[in-house]
């Protein structure tokens, strides 16, 4: 009688099992409220302005390009109480961005302040303002053939730069490489390369470039070592060139916390979130004015 009772609740205790395991917590998503978002990065080297001006959308909300465009928006840069310009909405399906003003004659000065502000009759006034960042530049820049190893062992080529890190200030920098391939008859190619680097003071940035602060060493001489992946040139001419820029703090960490929020996706559900920097007042996103250099290796 003692085993048929035990065997009968084993069968209930495993029939109940399923039910336990698929129940369904159903949890109502936080409120949300629309609020414009903004992506401005801008540098002294370019003479076109651009900005991708949408909303934000709720969790639950079908996100495309449609819904999130704002079409009625107005962009508008300041320095100081001086209007600079009025960049206009801008609509091609093939652009990142739907604010574009081409041929600009704003000249962006070191230390001085910049104001974006974005309006739509639908929302509150979303406004940034930054200081565009001193202008350091190095004093060395070379490429060394084979001189590195990859993540697989194989031979790369290293790139080296050293600089003066002004003292007594943040200063924060960007570096990215390419190379133009020539075939000769008119016909280029732009190839990004790929960073590597056993510098603790570098992470990842955007389009495989490097960010570093001068946290570690502020106000010294610094030497990056880089090693990147090689390109053959297979009989057509090949040039590297180095892209240095002396970017702003705001800039700097929109770009961790983005890289950030990549390694913790990793992870899935068990994930800490992280949120993504901003610095515009009465919206989201980023405005950011860089300073820019080219340098060929």
């Amino acid at each position: 009688m003692k085993n048929i009772l035990f065997f009968t609740f084993i069968i209930i205790l495993c029939s109940s099992c399923e039910d336990f395991f698929s129940t369904t917590i159903k949890v109502d998503p936080p409120p949300h409220e629309d609020q414009i978002v903004t992506s401005a990065f801008f540098t002294n080297a370019d003479t076109t302005l651009k900005a991708l001006v949408n909303r934000s959308t709720a969790i639950l909300e079908n996100n495309n390009f449609d819904t999130e465009n704002l079409e009625n928006a107005s962009v508008q840069l300041f320095s100081g109480d001086q209007l600079l310009t009025t960049i206009p909405y801008f609509e091609d399906q093939f652009s990142s961005f739907n604010h574009i003003e081409e041929g600009t004659e704003v000249v962006f000065v070191a230390g001085q302040e910049y104001t974006l502000k974005v309006n739509h009759p639908d929302y509150e006034e979303a406004t940034a303002t930054v200081v565009v960042p001193n202008e350091v530049v190095p004093f060395r820049y070379d490429l060394e053939e084979d001189a590195g190893v990859d993540e697989f062992g194989g031979r790369s080529d290293r790139v080296t730069v050293e600089f003066n890190d002004p003292p007594g200030e943040e200063n924060f920098y960007e570096i990215s490489l390419f190379s133009i391939r020539d075939f000769g008859n008119g016909d280029f190619s732009y190839e990004s390369h790929y960073i590597a680097s056993l510098d603790f003071n570098l992470y990842e940035s955007f389009y495989g470039a490097s960010i570093l602060s001068d946290e570690t060493f502020n106000g010294q001489t610094y030497k990056v070592q880089l090693d990147i992946n090689r390109y053959e040139n297979n009989g057509e001419e090949l040039e590297t060139f180095l892209i240095w820029r002396s970017v702003t703090k705001e800039y700097f960490q929109f770009s961790r916390s983005v890289g950030l929020q990549r390694e913790a996706e990793d992870f899935g559900p068990f994930s800490e979130p992280v949120s993504i920097k901003s610095n515009f007042e009465n919206g989201l996103g980023l405005f950011s004015i860089n300073f820019e250099k080219v340098y060929p290796l």
